[in-house]
């Protein structure tokens, strides 16, 4: 009898420590994964923020600009169809990107972006070129893209004349 409750206890406590074992690999493991997960979300915000996700009022059935594969034929084709499903011009569309974004307005186009048709307005602030997309069904600024304007000659003072702090370690001994 001594012998029997011996080895329930044995397996009790053998059993007892594969589940509390188990418990703690599984929660190193969640441990260990959260930072991989959060990266992971990190990256998928990166790339939504480079492919900005947006909806126009007007949607067109074809999501992806299939004229730059086929050709400045297929382009004009299919400027005077989405022209066709535009409710304002480019115009209006200047205007309201002008009133989100104070500035020149370099150029306009009307283009397919993901299926939605949208007024594409790139316009010139004294902090760059800030790319502007105009819902061309309502008019209404659905996103903003601030490009850097490297071409206006605002390099780094460090690297042109040496005018720029002295970043490196190495100390002159005099």
């Amino acid at each position: 009898m001594n012998k029997k409750i011996i080895a329930y206890l044995a397996s009790g406590l053998l059993l007892f420590g594969a589940v509390t074992g188990l418990g703690a690999f599984q929660a190193r493991a969640a441990v260990t994964a959260a930072p991989a997960a959060q990266a992971d979300n990190a990256q998928q915000q990166q790339k939504n923020e480079q492919n900005q996700s947006y909806t126009s009022s007007i949607r067109t059935n074809n999501p992806q600009d299939a004229g730059e594969a086929k050709g400045q034929d297929n382009e004009a084709a299919e400027s005077s169809s989405l022209q066709s499903l535009a409710k304002i011009n480019a115009d209006e569309a200047k205007a309201a990107a002008l009133k989100a974004v104070p500035g020149t307005a370099k150029k306009v186009s009307l283009d397919n972006e993901n299926g939605n048709v949208v007024y594409s307005v790139e316009v010139q602030t004294a902090k760059g070129v800030t790319d502007v997309k105009v819902d061309a069904g309502n008019g209404q600024v659905l996103a903003q893209d601030n490009e850097q304007d490297n071409e206006g000659g605002q390099e780094n003072d460090a690297t042109e004349g040496g005018h720029g702090p002295d970043n490196d370690n190495v100390q002159l001994e005099q």
